[in-house]
């Protein structure tokens, strides 16, 4: 009775991790827990640190970074496809993930399927320079490819960082590119808008956190990723549009606010049927459907049975 329980167990416990959406999103397996949030944090990025950033490639040369949000989606920048390139995009373009240097022996490259422009984004206005990628083949998440939670509302947070794709042997050259990290400090709207003129309400502003080491060119599309201490789960706060050195003080760094474009991207997604659904508070990691739950209750009779017998 006990081997037929736990066969029903472990056939219940392989049909819930194949469940597509039980992957816990914002979090880093494969990043050591007692690296979190260091007194004297470490400049390089450290394996598994930002499972879900990518380099967004055009015939293999990086093009612009972006987010792993979901196993069919990677959200970027709108400005990255000028209507030049839109043609011949969908063709060309690739997504790099799983990897914090173009040499990483965990990367991985995917073919975009299709892309999609906010509808309100009219360049050289950037209030709306949102873009989503639909993959051509799911994301298989493993502790090196994670996605990560977008913010439901804009709030304040405790620390939040910027990371981005960078060359040793200069900006703009994307052999050997790597991910270098920058720690930012959000601006209120306010103190931004007497900074940068016709501040749009949809845009945050960013800068290097006083007191931290390390340098930003800007990578268009690279997520800007927040949390609160005491807690390990990180969200996507911002998708950085434009400014020059980003993050460096003087002058902020200008990210669109992805808690305003909640709607839009589950709009966008559900019309593709492959719906992003806003994740809530931490929950667990093993998420079962209706089959899993029958199974479930099935499995607590026959372990009551068992115990009677």
């Amino acid at each position: 009775m006990f081997s037929l329980l736990i066969a029903l167990l472990m056939g219940l416990k392989g049909q819930c991790q194949d469940e597509p959406e039980s992957v816990r999103c914002g979090y880093r397996p494969a990043f050591p827990n007692t690296s979190w949030l260091p007194f004297r944090e470490m400049l390089e990025v450290q394996d598994g640190e930002f499972p879900w950033q990518v380099s967004i490639q055009m015939s293999q040369r990086h093009l612009c970074g972006g987010s792993i949000i979901h196993r069919w989606w990677v959200l970027t920048a709108a400005h990255c496809f000028p209507k030049t390139l839109f043609d011949m995009a969908a063709v060309n373009v690739t997504v790099v993930m799983g990897a914090k240097a173009f040499s990483d022996i965990h990367l991985e490259r995917k073919q975009v399927q299709k892309i999609i422009i906010h509808k309100d984004y009219r360049p050289p206005y950037l209030d709306s320079d949102l873009a989503l990628l639909l993959l051509a083949t799911p994301v298989q998440f493993t502790p090196f490819k994670m996605p990560i939670c977008l913010q439901g509302k804009e709030m304040s947070w405790d620390r939040c960082w910027m990371a981005e794709w960078v060359s040793a042997y200069g900006y703009g050259v994307s052999q050997n590119m790597q991910l270098q990290k920058l720690r930012v400090s959000q601006l209120s709207w306010k103190a931004c808008s007497a900074r940068v003129e016709q501040l749009s309400r949809k845009m945050l502003c960013a800068w290097q956190e006083m007191d931290t080491n390390g340098n930003c060119w800007g990578d268009s599309g690279a997520p800007m990723v927040c949390a609160n201490w005491g807690t390990q789960r990180l969200f996507q706060v911002g998708v950085f549009s434009w400014g020059l050195s980003s993050g460096s003080r003087g002058r902020p760094g200008m990210f669109v606010s992805v808690a305003q474009f909640i709607p839009w991207i589950q709009e966008e997604t559900q019309k593709e049927g492959r719906a992003y659904t806003l994740s809530g508070g931490p929950e667990s990691s093993l998420t079962c459907g209706p089959q899993g739950l029958l199974a479930l209750g099935l499995g607590s009779q026959v372990l009551l049975a068992a115990m009677l017998t």
